[in-house]
């Protein structure tokens, strides 16, 4: 009788009971941060929708910017925190199905959802550090063109 090792084959992945455990707990803990996400988006949403609706916040003005132009940005910003929330959400899910079924097909697709919640953050960081630092610039020019 000749015993199989986990290597074997070594293109297979197997998963252990340790990590199907972190696996799982990770998906609960992305469950409750999403569901809180998109609660928070929906509401931020409602209050734009609103705001722009009935005038709620006629006078408000930042600068140059009046309500209308402030309410926009906050809408554009709830949609833009929505994807992410949404990729993390779908990752939880099929984590808890390929877990509960040792579906290798729903693992893939919740590390592909992983993936692409971790590729938007990314992305929406690499564009605010670039306005931050666009920003930043700004002021130091402004800062040095008015000593002169």
């Amino acid at each position: 009788m000749e015993l199989k090792s986990a290597f074997d084959h070594p293109g297979e992945l197997r998963v252990s009971g340790q990590a199907k455990r972190f696996l799982s707990e990770a998906a609960g803990w992305a469950r409750f941060l999403s569901v809180l996400g998109l609660v928070l988006v929906a509401l931020q949403a409602l209050v734009v929708l609103s705001a722009l609706l009935f005038g709620a916040f006629s006078g408000l003005s930042m600068g140059p910017f009046e309500s209308s132009v402030i309410m926009l940005i906050y809408g554009l910003l709830a949609l833009f925190y929505f994807f992410p929330l949404y990729y993390l959400f779908l990752f939880s899910g099929r984590a808890k199905r390929a877990i509960a079924t040792d579906d290798t097909i729903a693992l893939e697709d919740c590390f592909g959802y992983l993936r692409s919640h971790y590729r938007f953050v990314g992305i929406i960081i690499i564009i605010m550090l670039a306005v931050y630092i666009l920003a930043m610039a700004a002021v130091a020019v402004g800062s040095f063109a008015s000593i002169f």
